[in-house]
């Protein structure tokens, strides 16, 4: 049961495509002899007549989809409170001609309670959607049904706009008179889903609406040669009377409800949109478990209707997350049942598993994400991204990863293009730009803004708002002042001078009252077509929305790289502003934990990549390359000597070609100022500290030099033959002069499997004194050492 409004849709979107749980609601009403002589009276036996003829209309649509062998399915609530208990009103609706539908429709309202300052469609759509709520409903619809059982002909009277039933679209209401038949409530349930008339007098052939802007190709007026008009329930009488009993319309005329399936493949286009999946995860040795987190989300097709709120809506949900092992059964691992989740999750899996894989579902269409898969030994990646891959360890430098090769994660990636130079991106801030001043082009970015109904580009320039964070302002011509508020009339247009694959927009809310703020981008390329859209998360609760003053990020993708200008304006009759906007191809990714990386919508092309080790002990080398799905990118960090190493003399710290106390001394006294740990990217130059060649500097680097002063009495002065050290490196040897012992009274404790008991001999220049504490350093029990 739905617990919340469609994901996208908002209060007035009671009615945009025919699917899901419908709420109908209808009112009876019942004159009281106020205004107009009573002389209709409703009887227990005339409002079961009325409700079932109702109710058989309204699942007309039911039985006509399930001819349609499809995954869907439609369930109608009808809430009959207002039928069993006649609504009163001072007229008599049958008796007046039906364009005074206002004064009873305007009555009920007040009755039920809503603002009376609403005018009558706000004040129906304010009703309708807490009905949605009361019923929990995806979408809501009312019928007000004048009592005409002793009326002559059954019909309003003559001399207004219907005579019959009628009806106003996109989820508001029927006005119909309680002896119309049943296939009259069938065909006016069409209009509120947005289906046209298409008899004489009704709709045209160059009439289009709906979810997918359909045009009315099925009306009487088709131009073209050979048209015959087919069995409709949204044609006239015959047409009605042959369509109700067989269950039929034509694809057009359902397609204006939402009813289009162009794959074939049983889902309607509104829902047939993948779910998206990003995930990361890889094989724990130490648990022997697969560890995976990962973000879902519904997607939405984009609404071409051009009435309405145009909102982008759905109805699926992340039912599911699935995962298979060894392409075997997909099991449940979690059942959110939400627009988006999130997980982090450790799963038990075979001990002689091979693979892997992860995607998420909805169960009432079977839409799923794109799966993600993982080996044993490899992370878990989109297969179906064009760019992704794994940075590894090459432990044996063969340029391949072989089992046992450590996954490298949490890898930056720089990306170029392939000769070097840096990716083409824009970045416009409003708090960067002079105040009061007219927007000049940055970055390839040239801004404008647009007032309606002129549609002609306006003056834009920034001033200070909203505690003084600097926003876009337009010049309103027709009012002759400048506002930041973008909405229905007053939007800004940015213009890229090179298509972008790739734009993210800084918005405001800056709606006061009760209701928040909606903000959507809109991309169109060169010929001006929208070729893709984003608007604000819009939920039922007040976290989907746009405060006044909260800021949110949108973003638009295009693989193609074809988006070569974006609108943006507040959505369904709601102000926001704009302070930021950014252009261009990312030029970095990042590695997940496990090493693994896939990215979406990198468009087509030659790129350099360049990967960052963390480790100044490896390196990675750069790579041109043309990412294909399905073939993974593998960059290899080959193991290189540490910067702080010395590679004559890894004893000699200090560089001067001998060993000595002092050598020793130096690792100390970074010990105690820096501490143990891995040495920093930026820590590559200084004296060469890192005895061990390890990329980390810890005790046993200073263990290392004493030790190697033991073994060669003291040290090594220049000028002498070489000789092996303990490092198998020339070393030169010379005389030294003696110090005290060190401290001998050490003992095994807290795992250490030895203590230094043997004294050392330091060296020194003449008369100088030293003194060398060695607490704390720690044996390697794998080395010895």
């Amino acid at each position: 049961m739905a617990a919340e409004l469609p994901l996208g849709a908002t209060t007035q979107d009671t009615g945009e495509f025919l699917l899901g749980r419908i709420g109908v609601t209808p009112i009876f009403l019942e004159s009281d002899g106020s205004i107009d002589e009573q002389t209709q009276n409703w009887t227990p036996q005339e409002i079961d007549e009325v409700l079932a003829k109702i109710t058989d209309g309204v699942n007309w649509w039911s039985d006509a989809l399930d001819q349609l062998n499809t995954v869907h399915t439609l369930e109608f609530v009808i809430d009959d409170t207002y039928a069993r208990n006649p609504v009163p009103t001072g007229y008599e609706p049958i008796d007046r001609i039906s364009n005074h539908y206002d004064d009873y429709v305007g009555g009920f309202l007040d009755f039920v309670g809503v603002d009376p300052s609403l005018q009558i469609d706000d004040g129906m759509f304010e009703f309708n959607n807490s009905q949605r709520e009361k019923l929990q409903t995806d979408w809501a619809f009312s019928l007000f049904i004048a009592d005409s059982s002793t009326q002559n002909d059954g019909f309003f009277e003559p001399g207004g706009s219907f005579r019959g039933a009628f009806a106003f679209a996109g989820g508001l209401f029927i006005i119909a008179p309680s002896t119309r038949p049943a296939a009259t409530f069938a065909h006016e349930m069409g209009h509120i889903f947005w289906a046209i008339d298409e008899y004489a007098g009704g709709g045209n052939h160059d009439d289009s609406r709906g979810y997918y802007n359909t045009p009315n190709t099925n009306a009487w007026d088709n131009p073209t040669p050979g048209f015959v008009q087919q069995t409709s329930i949204m044609a006239g009488f015959d047409s009605i009377g042959a369509a109700y009993p067989s269950k039929i319309s034509p694809a057009n005329t359902l397609a204006l409800v939402g009813w289009q399936d162009s794959d074939g493949d049983g889902i309607f286009d509104v829902l047939d949109v993948p779910l998206s999946l990003e995930g990361a995860g890889g094989f724990n040795s130490q648990t022997s478990q697969f560890d995976f987190t990962g973000t879902a989300s519904v997607g939405t097709l984009p609404n071409r209707n051009p009435s309405g709120q145009q909102s982008d809506i759905t109805l699926n949900r992340i039912s599911r997350l699935e995962m298979a092992v060894d392409e075997g059964e997909w099991t449940t691992i979690e059942s959110p049942n939400t627009y988006t989740a999130t997980f982090d999750l450790s799963l038990d899996v075979p001990p002689d598993f091979s693979s892997v894989a992860f995607r998420v579902i909805d169960a009432a269409t079977g839409v799923t994400s794109e799966t993600w898969t993982a080996q044993r030994d490899t992370p878990l990646r989109a297969t179906s991204r064009r760019l992704s891959g794994m940075t590894f360890l090459d432990a044996d430098a063969s340029g391949s990863r072989v089992s046992g090769e450590p996954l490298l994660g949490d890898i930056p990636i720089h990306i170029t293009a392939s000769d070097g130079s840096e990716l083409p991106s824009g970045n416009f801030a409003a708090a960067d730009a002079p105040i009061n001043t007219p927007l000049s082009p940055v970055d390839g970015i040239t801004i404008t803004g647009e007032v309606l109904p002129m549609h002609a580009d306006a003056e834009v320039q920034l001033a200070s708002d909203l505690d003084d964070t600097p926003l876009v302002y337009v010049f309103d011509v027709q009012l002759q002042s400048w506002t930041a508020r973008l909405g229905d009339r007053t939007s800004v247009k940015a213009t890229f001078d090179e298509p972008t694959s790739y734009v993210e927009v800084d918005v405001v809310g800056l709606q006061t009252g009760d209701v928040g703020a909606y903000a959507r981008i809109e991309a169109f390329n060169a010929a001006g077509n929208l070729i893709d859209r984003s608007t604000t998360d819009i939920r039922n609760d007040d976290d989907g929305r746009l405060s006044f003053g909260q800021q949110q990020t949108l973003r638009l993708q295009d693989p193609d790289n074809t988006i070569v200008s974006v609108r943006i304006a507040g959505h369904a009759g709601t102000l926001i502003g704009m302070s930021a906007i950014r252009t261009g191809i990312p030029n970095q990714i990042r590695t997940d934990a496990h090493g693994g990386f896939s990215i979406e919508n990198l468009p087509n092309g030659e790129y350099t990549f360049t990967p960052v080790a963390s480790q100044v002990t490896h390196r990675f080398a750069p790579m041109i390359a043309t990412p294909t799905a399905g073939t993974p990118l593998l960059f290899a960090a080959e193991i290189v000597d540490s910067p702080r190493f010395n590679t004559v003399l890894p004893q000699d710290v200090s560089g001067d070609g001998i060993v000595t106390a002092v050598d020793a001394l130096q690792v100390i006294n970074d010990l105690n100022t820096l501490g143990a740990r891995a040495l920093s990217l930026d820590e590559i130059d200084g004296n060469k500290i890192d005895v061990t060649n390890d990329g980390l500097i810890t005790a046993l680097d200073a263990l290392r030099v004493i030790n190697f002063l033991n073994e060669n009495d003291g040290g090594i002065p220049p000028q002498s033959e070489p000789i092996e050290s303990a490092d198998n490196n020339p070393v030169g040897r010379s005389t030294t002069t003696d110090l005290p012992p060190a401290p001998t009274a050490l003992s095994p404790t807290h795992g250490i499997d030895a203590v230094l008991t043997e004294s050392v001999k330091w060296i020194a220049p003449p008369d100088d004194e030293i003194t060398v504490p060695i607490t704390g350093l720690v044996f390697d029990r794998t080395t010895a050492e």
